[in-house]
């Protein structure tokens, strides 16, 4: 196997059987793309998958750094035409057909190694620096195999990445505390004064009702992420209408999450409730709206 560090169970595992087991209605979006870009398309979701599990499934911070390891040498040997596991061969593919640059995905890589010691970032330069290692690099990685890649589709990738990680962190702030993880920056949570295991739940009843400490910062995340919406919708009206329907996929989730949105806004700052969802339904019809040109 390639790499220096400890090769873990979904090395043997083929791009399209960690596709399956994620069971992510992201992967529906592929469905409308030939063959050959739903493979591209697979395997940089699955080497994504990968990435994350490395650490997430590891026993102890020492086994995720050599999980880690591994896919930085795996990456490398694909992007060298020598990948040696499934998915590095399914992504060396990718890498050829279409030109996807292994850069982006090291980026990926640097961001799901916060993961391993994870601490509040020290200011909002280093949130957006996060956002940009595990969202919008994954972007950037996908546009070639999309088969859109001007600057205007880079920069709506840039948004987007932006938009859906923050709204991933507003979604996910009560189970990441819960894992000892923090996404806001220091100075987010010092005005106002917002302990982080009161992002657990564990705060004062009225620090997550109207007008509480939590509500107002779970509200300064919402806004970021609406406004790194609009700034992505007004790329992509930008675009020539080839470029956006090679974006359905991307479109696709955007309008997913969008609508998701509102749905952690309605929530305030209760982390303690269930983790916000959407509907199987509600996604296909979100999906159907984009397929049909109804939704931006």
């Amino acid at each position: 196997m390639s790499g220096n560090g400890e090769a873990p169970p979904s090395a043997a595992l083929r791009a399209d059987e960690i596709a399956a087991r994620s069971g992510s209605s992201f992967l529906s979006g592929f469905l409308c793309m030939d063959a050959r870009r739903r493979a591209g398309m697979t395997a940089i979701y699955a080497f994504c998958r990968v990435a994350d599990d490395a650490v997430d499934e590891a026993a102890d911070r020492a086994t995720a750094t050599r999980h880690l390891q591994f896919w930085r040498g795996e990456l490398a040997a694909a992007a060298a035409g020598a990948a040696r596991t499934p998915v590095g061969r399914a992504l060396q593919t990718a890498m050829q057909q279409f030109g996807v640059d292994a850069t982006h995905l090291g980026d990926l890589l640097d961001g799901v190694a916060t993961d391993i010691a994870p601490h509040p970032f020290a200011d909002e330069q280093e949130l957006h620096r996060y956002c940009h290692r595990v969202a919008v690099a994954v972007g950037l990685a996908c546009l070639p195999v999309l088969g859109a890649t001007s600057p205007g589709a880079r920069e709506y990738a840039d948004a987007l990445g932006h938009a859906l990680q923050r709204t991933n962190i507003l979604r996910d702030l009560r189970q990441d505390a819960e894992q000892g993880r923090c996404y806001l920056p220091t100075p987010w949570l010092s005005d106002p004064a917002v302990p982080p295991s009161w992002l657990d739940g564990r705060g004062p009843a009225d620090a997550y009702g109207p007008g509480g400490a939590v509500t107002r910062l779970c509200e300064r995340l919402a806004d970021a992420a609406a406004a790194h919406f609009l700034r992505a919708r007004r790329a992509l009206q930008a675009l020539s209408r080839r470029e956006r329907r090679a974006l359905v996929p991307a479109r696709i989730m955007a309008a997913v999450y969008a609508a998701l949105l509102p749905a952690l806004r309605a929530r305030s700052g209760d982390v303690r409730g269930p983790r916000v969802r959407l509907g199987r339904g509600r996604k296909l019809l979100l999906a159907i709206a984009v397929l049909a040109g109804l939704r931006s």
